[in-house]
């Protein structure tokens, strides 16, 4: 005996709203993780630093404290790189490690109108052997390997103290992430020695 009409009209109803259930769902879960890219992770840096003097003796010395602010501005949980002493390689660089702050001294003596930038136009590798080389992140190493990592909104400040020459340093921070060698932030700063007031 055949079904009523009804109950085959309930049937394609049924599977009717499970079919745009579903492609509505995939729809909605491909705007947010491809279009909004809900899946990407972002991160805001910020550096401070303040100086004492540290030995008035043959050359005059500060002992400075370097504070970078790290802010998840995403919507994903961000780890960094694990690996230390070869956190980041290509051909115009390497980082020892992922929360990695290199420092610079400026030379004296420049004209005005000189470019003054991290990477020259010549394409000399960084870091120089004269740069000065710091883990931001030394306090979360763990087992031979840095275990940090933020969830979204969080907002950690890390940093390090280094005894410096007075004069004026660019301080580049970069931040490594755990996901691929693209995933890195970075900003350079200009720094005097002694700290200026603000």
């Amino acid at each position: 005996m055949d079904s009523p009409f009804w109950l085959s009209l309930a049937d394609a109803v049924e599977k009717w709203t499970t079919s745009a259930g579903i492609l509505l769902g995939g729809g909605w879960a491909f705007y947010r993780f491809a279009l909004k890219r809900e899946s990407d992770t972002a991160l805001a840096l910020d550096l401070k630093c303040a100086s004492l003097p540290y030995d008035k003796a043959a050359q005059p010395s500060h002992l400075v404290t370097f504070e970078v602010t790290l802010k998840n501005t995403g919507p994903v949980r961000l780890r960094a790189k694990r690996k230390r002493l070869v956190a980041y390689h290509d051909s115009v660089e390497d980082l020892k490690y992922s929360g990695d702050l290199l420092l610079r001294r400026v030379p004296s003596g420049m004209l005005p109108g000189t470019k003054v930038g991290w990477f020259s136009e010549s394409n000399e590798h960084s870091p120089f052997v004269t740069d000065i080389e710091c883990d931001i992140l030394f306090d979360y190493e763990l087992d031979g390997g840095t275990d940090f990592w933020m969830e979204p909104g969080e907002t950690y400040p890390v940093g390090v103290s280094v005894v410096l020459e007075e004069g004026t340093y660019l301080a580049m921070v970069t931040f490594v992430g755990d996901a691929d060698d693209n995933e890195f932030w970075r900003r350079v700063y200009v720094v005097n020695v002694p700290a200026l007031a603000s």
